[in-house]
């Protein structure tokens, strides 16, 4: 399995800091028709970045629901249980 590689010639893909504009388009575009292979998500959703970019972008700054910053006390205490049952794992 895998994903079809696209037909275009290869473009210059776009380095650097994300526009508030490009992250608008990528997640309209990941919420609206999923992510089943990232590495046509930029190319149809019209962003002039690799797939691996936009992969990163999604998981670590747009997903709805991520949670940043301190643990709370109870996610601390779950933690600290789980390592004592089954320690560095």
């Amino acid at each position: 399995m895998g994903c079809k590689s696209s037909e275009k010639p290869k473009l210059k893909h776009k380095k650097g800091l994300w526009s508030p504009e490009e992250d608008q388009r990528l997640r309209n575009y990941v919420l609206k028709h999923g992510h089943a292979c990232w590495s046509s998500v930029p190319i149809n959703a019209g962003l002039q970045r690799n797939g691996k970019s936009c992969r990163l972008r999604w998981i670590n700054y747009l997903r709805p629901g991520l949670k940043r910053g301190m643990f709370t006390i109870l996610e601390e205490e779950t933690i600290m249980a789980l390592h004592c049952m089954l320690g560095n794992k």
